[in-house]
């Protein structure tokens, strides 16, 4: 009969190291045989309780009685009530120096830090020795070979600027189960709010990142597959010649013009303005990311050749 491991932690908020050593621990020990379930007092987000019903069962304490045949107390919590356990054991996750932190349910439970120092830091203070036993790491992290899609955008954040679309090819890519990251460069210093309304709207797809303006973006381009540009319109973008000059391909919409920048299949994609058929572009925008050789269209040559024309009389 399976060994009932429970693991309680007052309140999950969305992100955090003692979120990964939760879940990581209850995964292994889910492999491992045991009956693993997670209780919890509060959550900043469904999101998070939702990722620890992949490793448990996942149970409220204002729920019910909850009886197991271990309690670990996953952060410095009183054991509550409604918990009955044969053996408790609550881990120390920092520095109690450093936070300020006294002990709790002394007597009750078995002690585990997470490094030397930390059970150092719990012996000065407290005259109690724990356990040392490092965080464990998910022993499919790392293992997923599936290629990262790298997109890259560089552009003001205005309304013409496409990010309606970019939000949809984004969705669909999620959907499609594509890895990728998407960084965004740029803000919109006259309308702030017009930016923050955009990030909030990306909120759910954590791999898009806003990074604000930055004068140099190469950087970014060195490493990308694409730059993305969903615009209504354009005249003739930088962002879309500096990816060029790093021999970067391009995603666009066909607004007028791009053409004379953009040759579908050969150094990007151009999309139509409506996003309801951008799924049969997904297949090819991952799996044939076009290899080209920069070739500028103008050069400052250009500009001397047509300021030192005599004039015609």
């Amino acid at each position: 009969m399976r060994k009932k491991f429970l693991i309680y932690h007052k309140y999950i908020p969305k992100v955090g190291g003692i979120e990964s050593a939760i879940y990581n621990l209850g995964k292994q020990l889910d492999l491992a045989g045991y009956d693993v379930t997670i209780a919890y007092d509060s959550a900043e987000s469904w999101e998070s309780i939702f990722h620890y019903a992949e490793v448990g069962r996942v149970v409220k304490t204002s729920d019910t009685k909850i009886s197991a045949d271990i309690c670990l107390i996953a952060s410095n919590h009183d054991i509550p009530p409604c918990i009955e356990a044969k053996k408790f054991f609550q881990w120390v996750h920092s520095d109690y120096d450093k936070y300020k932190l006294d002990l709790k349910n002394r007597g009750k439970v078995r002690y585990v830090a997470v490094s030397k120092h930390c059970a150092d830091v719990i012996k000065r203070k407290e005259n109690i020795d724990c356990e040392v036993i490092y965080n464990i790491i998910d022993s499919d992290f790392g293992t997923d070979k599936r290629r990262v899609l790298r997109l890259v955008t560089n552009s003001r954040v205005s309304p013409e600027k496409g990010f309606g679309r970019m939000l949809e090819l984004a969705k669909l890519l999620k959907e499609r189960g594509v890895r990728f990251v998407w960084t965004i460069y740029g803000d919109n210093s006259h309308f702030p709010k017009e930016y923050y309304d955009w990030i909030e709207k990306f909120r759910d797809i954590e791999e898009v990142h806003w990074v604000g303006f930055k004068r140099d973006i190469a950087i970014g381009l060195e490493d990308a597959d694409y730059l993305v540009q969903l615009s209504d319109w354009e005249g003739c973008p930088y962002s879309v010649l500096e990816a060029l000059k790093m021999e970067v391909p391009c995603i666009v919409t066909n607004w007028g013009g791009v053409d004379e920048l953009i040759t579908d299949g050969e150094n990007g994609y151009i999309l139509p303005m409506e996003t309801n058929n951008y799924g049969e572009y997904v297949d090819k925008i991952v799996n044939n990311i076009p290899k080209f050789k920069y070739k500028p269209l103008s050069s400052v040559n250009d500009w001397i050749k047509l300021i030192e024309q005599k004039d015609e009389v």
